[in-house]
């Protein structure tokens, strides 16, 4: 594997993803960033994100429908609710049954990774949508 360099622009975006529990998108990590670096560009902030999140250091969640990319630099394994109302991102704990997974199928050789992703209404539009 290619030996890369830390640089000030990935400590910074890594930073901003571990202090929030917002999982913000790319577009908001990049307003945070030009505090610290005013002459960060979205286009480095982009770069450093997909190469952290190819290294493993942040995840990134799609949403079901549309919507920017969010991203989480939450080093504790948990899953994500995703209300389709009002757009929450939440952290959830994951199942006791996920984390020990045992799979008794021939077609997969291993499980690096348990991505579990669940779609809903959150407490506060549950009311709203009835």
């Amino acid at each position: 594997m290619k030996k890369t360099r830390n640089t000030r622009q990935r400590g910074v975006i890594l930073d901003i993803l571990r202090e929030s529990r917002e999982h913000p998108t790319a577009e908001t990590i990049y307003r945070e960033a030009r505090r610290a670096l005013p002459n960060i560009s979205l286009g480095t902030v982009y770069r450093n994100l997909n190469f952290l999140r190819d290294q493993g250091a942040l995840r990134e969640i799609r949403p079901s429908e549309g919507g920017s990319s969010r991203f989480d630099g939450a080093d504790v394994p948990h899953a994500h609710f995703h209300c389709v109302h009002c757009n929450a991102l939440l952290d959830i704990p994951l199942p006791t049954a996920m984390e020990n997974l045992g799979f008794d199928d021939e077609r997969i050789s291993s499980v690096s990774l348990v991505d579990l992703h669940v779609v809903g209404s959150c407490s506060g539009c549950a009311g709203e949508t009835s």
